[in-house]
């Protein structure tokens, strides 16, 4: 018998399980970043919806209020006022102010004031935005002045139907200043020649004050006048504002001087010395309210602000720049009831 001898079949091939898993992760990761991407888009459609409707809404639209002590129907609303007197506190200021006036169960409002001061014309405008808040009377505004409340600070505070401070508040700082500096020797060691062209009926003034020129003794009095009479709009604000008051004559207190609490409340520049909580509970007293909802207010949060709110703080870099814009500010003339602490 012969035995014919048959060669054993191939074996299989080697399955290929890195590859697929390779494939299920790249495809997975595909659809995951295809969603992602989707989830985005509805989000940046939906802040772009959420913007336009604030924007058509107003200003009070941008402000929520926080609940800080439960009560009944009536309230009692703070309103932070800190930093600089600038263009963005009015800003801040205005939409708050606009936000009490639509809720009529805002009784009190308590100015929470920590400012060294700033522009004139910037403390000019919230001290109007105060005035108009009060509603002729028909809405208690008082201010509880926090560690600083000096010069703009206590321009803005003066409409307030009563004004506290904390035992430890500086305020006062009545004066005005003009910061201002010349860079002509500067300029001369560089070889720069500034020269500037001037109409002719304006040659005299035209560039007073400008850090590319010298000062001259008509340039400071020129500008010395400008400065007394802002300061004597300072001084009839808080005379009026404070009329009744005062136990001194006001020329007496405007001296540029810093007070504090203590020396401010001989003063008659304010009421009482009292904290912040102290405050609300004397304001419920005074409108008759037994228990009032205290709520601070406070700029609404974006939708960048929320998504970003728990990111972690990474440390930025300390960059000089000075560019047009920086130059055309440091150059440019203004006047500014500010505390001497941040000059």
């Amino acid at each position: 018998m012969t035995y014919v001898r048959t060669a054993a079949p191939p074996p299989p091939p080697p399955r290929r399980t890195g590859f697929r898993i390779f494939t299920l992760l790249l495809g997975a990761f595909l659809i995951f970043s295809l969603l992602a991407n989707f989830v985005m888009f509805l989000m940046v459609i939906l802040f772009a919806a959420a913007a336009g409707g604030s924007n058509a809404e107003g200003p009070a639209s941008r402000v929520e209020a926080e609940t800080i002590r439960v009560g009944g129907g009536d309230k009692i609303a703070i309103v932070p006022v800190s930093g600089e007197v600038d263009e963005r506190l009015t800003d801040e200021m205005f939409a708050f102010c606009e936000y009490i006036k639509k809720d009529d169960s805002i009784k009190g409002v308590v100015l929470e004031v920590d400012s060294p001061g700033g522009g004139i014309t910037a403390s000019d405008e919230i001290h109007h935005l105060f005035t108009d808040l009060r509603d002729g009377g028909k809405r208690r505004v008082v201010v509880s002045m926090r560690s600083l409340a000096a010069s703009g600070g206590y321009y803005i505070s003066v409409p307030a139907d009563r004004i506290y401070a904390q035992p430890t508040t500086l305020t006062g700082s009545i004066g005005v200043i003009w910061p201002a500096f010349e860079i002509t020797k500067m300029m001369d060691k560089v070889g720069v020649t500034p020269e500037v062209i001037k109409s002719d009926s304006a040659n005299e003034f035209k560039d007073a004050g400008s850090p590319f020129k010298q000062f001259t003794e008509k340039d400071r009095e020129y500008i010395k006048g400008l400065v007394n009479n802002a300061h004597e709009k300072f001084q009839s604000v808080v005379d009026d504002g404070r009329k009744g008051h005062l136990t001194k004559p006001i020329k007496d207190i405007a001296i540029g001087k810093i007070w504090s609490a203590d020396e401010a409340l001989k003063l008659g520049l304010i009421d009482e010395i009292a904290y912040l909580d102290e405050v609300c509970d004397k304001t419920a007293t005074d409108l008759g309210l037994s228990r009032p909802m205290i709520v601070r207010l406070k700029r609404r949060s974006g939708l960048l602000e929320a998504l970003t709110a728990h990111a972690p703080v990474i440390s930025p870099k300390v960059e000089l720049k000075i560019d047009r814009a920086s130059l055309e500010s440091l150059a440019a003339p203004r006047m500014e009831y500010r505390a001497p602490v941040l000059q």
